[in-house]
């Protein structure tokens, strides 16, 4: 899952969270604060109900009872739905039914004891007032019932919660509001009991849950287009990052990314520039440390295998590279050849001329040896006045030519520039013989060719296959 999907869904989860919790808490809150209007409305309305019909009959026992209390109920409710009538149509109107115009009854007399007197004389018990269309409520459902006690805390009216003339608790009592006619308490009206929403607080309710539920709709939209346009620019500047990252891993150090506003993700791209340039002028540093180091390394290798004074290579990497020669010539069994030359009376040039002198016939004779090589052949100085050559892929006929030329051209070298009494000659003895068995005992024949070529008379080369 990539960054810009996990903010999209924290925003969103974090969005719906919080709509859901301050809905939530607000829909349960209004619910309750409505509940408690409502039932507090209610309980009001029952009290001038029982109120009236009490100071209608005088008291409980000597009214219809519970049946009656409905029809009066009933009566209320549809006089306070009819339009406004004459003054004395409101008169007629206002009348009780009636069977319930009856009054109080004669002395000694007390009304029949029926059922809608007591109710549950038959064991049946009769319905709680407001059973039929209430005011507010649906047809067969009563928008309240409150419970009736008289002066004695007897149930009259128990609301689907006390039996008839069952003693209310003393819990119950303490909210009981008294309903008094003439100054003389008459019956008490509990709150207890069971509120039924009215068809409008339905509505109600249902238009909180329709809003809360817009909300919620809302929130989730505005966090996805949020997620969407914030992801959009921190992917931005990541991927910026991601591409820059794959790049200095591919050898490209020097990157560099744009810093876009003062928040943590540009210090962030901000570092990395940094990061960036230290790290490829520290590698550029050790680039050019490395390079030096090479050619410091080089230098030395160079002078450990090379002569200081002729430039020559030495004896060392003479006999390292000569038996590498050596060995490829008897692998695949092609020619080879070990020349070895010295030159004539050098000890008495020394003496004659100076050492000075026999550097300068040193360094001169070394550089006609280089000059006329292949980049094939190895040319170095053996030790003293010696001088070494080995030519690979090269016949003993071969070899010897080029030797003849070589001590031609160091003879006839104008010496005189060095010094006018000057004279150089070479002898050279050259070995072509691979069966001596290695590239030591080549020069070592090579060696008494080259005194067979002093002891007759120097400034020649002899050889021997």
């Amino acid at each position: 899952m990539s960054l810009r999907t996990k903010f999209m869904l924290a925003l969103l989860l974090t969005g719906l969270a919080a709509v859901a919790m301050v809905g939530g808490l607000a829909y349960v809150g209004m619910t309750k604060k409505v509940d408690s209007l409502r039932r507090e409305r209610a309980a009001d309305s029952f009290h001038q109900a029982i109120t009236a019909y009490l100071t209608q009959y005088g008291s409980w026992q000597d009214s219809p009872g519970p049946r009656g209390f409905e029809r009066f109920m009933r009566a209320r409710e549809q006089a306070d739905e009819r339009p406004p009538l004459s003054d004395g149509a409101q008169d007629e109107e206002r009348r009780p039914p009636p069977e319930d115009r009856r009054g109080p009854p004669e002395d000694g007399q007390r009304p029949p004891p029926d059922e809608d007197r007591h109710g549950a004389d038959d064991g049946r018990r009769p319905p709680p007032p407001g059973q039929g269309q209430g005011q507010s409520g649906r047809r067969g459902e009563p928008p309240y019932h409150f419970i009736l006690v008289d002066p004695h805390y007897r149930v009259l009216l128990g609301a689907g919660v006390y039996e008839h003339d069952e003693l209310l608790p003393e819990a119950a009592r303490k909210d009981a509001r008294p309903v008094r006619v003439n100054g003389q308490v008459l019956a008490y009206v509990s709150p207890e009991g069971v509120i039924t929403p009215s068809k409008q607080e339905l509505q109600y309710l249902a238009a909180m849950r329709e809003a809360l539920w817009y909300g919620v709709s809302g929130a989730a939209i505005l966090a996805l287009v949020l997620g969407l346009l914030i992801s959009r620019g921190l992917g931005r500047t990541l991927g910026h990052l991601t591409s820059a990252v794959r790049a200095m891993h591919g050898g490209s150090l020097l990157q560099r990314v744009p810093v876009e506003g003062k928040d943590e993700v540009a210090e962030l791209a901000a570092a990395f520039n940094a990061m960036s340039e230290k790290l490829a002028r520290s590698h550029e540093e050790l680039s050019e440390s490395h390079q030096t180091i090479l050619a410091q390394a080089e230098q030395l290798r160079e002078l450990s295998v090379r002569d200081a004074l002729t430039k020559l290579h030495n004896r060392r990497h003479f006999d390292e590279q000569a038996s590498t020669l050596f060995s490829h010539a008897v692998r695949h069994k092609r020619p080879l050849s070990m020349v070895i030359g010295d030159i004539d009376f050098f000890k008495k040039i020394n003496d004659q001329f100076s050492h000075a002198t026999g550097d300068a016939v040193l360094r001169q004779v070394g550089e006609i040896l280089r000059s006329h090589m292949r980049l094939s052949d190895l040319v170095a100085r053996y030790g003293g006045e010696e001088f070494v050559i080995a030519f690979p892929e090269t016949e003993l006929a071969q070899a010897a030519a080029l030797c003849d030329k070589l001590r031609a051209m160091i003879e006839s070298f104008p010496w005189h520039q060095v010094h006018p009494d000057l004279k150089v000659t070479m002898s050279m003895g050259v070995c072509a013989d691979l069966a001596a068995g290695t590239a030591e005992a080549m020069l070592q024949k090579a060696d008494a060719l080259l005194y067979r070529a002093k002891e007759t008379g120097r400034n020649r080369v002899c050889f021997a296959a």
